[in-house]
């Protein structure tokens, strides 16, 4: 019969390993449940930071419409902006080493890592 769990072997300064002790202790549970709840923890924040960090980008939208809508910018300042971002980006990508043929592939690990998340 096959094992219904995996042994997980990782490193921890002595003073986590103190307190992990004495958390199991406290709540009479073994360390193995500790962890196993841990994981499920941050798994529950990571989502809830996610929402909170898209909720933010939402926000921002809103406000870039809702200032846009009130002072709207002509072509020539469209044309200006645009330039300017690409010109950040460009350094961007030159300053993480990205070069023209990476960028399609980069989208694509990206969406697939959102995908899963």
């Amino acid at each position: 019969m096959s094992r219904t769990t995996k042994i997980l072997g990782f490193s921890v300064p002595p003073i986590v390993v103190r307190e992990v002790e004495t958390l199991a202790k406290e709540e009479s549970r073994t360390k193995s449940e500790l962890f196993r709840e841990m994981v499920r923890v941050y798994r529950r924040y990571r989502q809830h930071r996610d929402r909170d960090e898209q909720r933010w980008v939402m926000n921002l939208i809103e406000e870039a419409k809702a200032e846009e809508a009130k002072s709207p910018m002509n072509t020539e300042d469209m044309i200006a902006e645009s330039r300017r971002l690409a010109r950040y980006g460009a350094a961007q990508a030159k300053k993480l080493g990205i070069k023209p043929k990476d960028v399609n592939r980069l989208i694509h690990e990206h969406r697939e890592g959102s995908r899963q998340a």
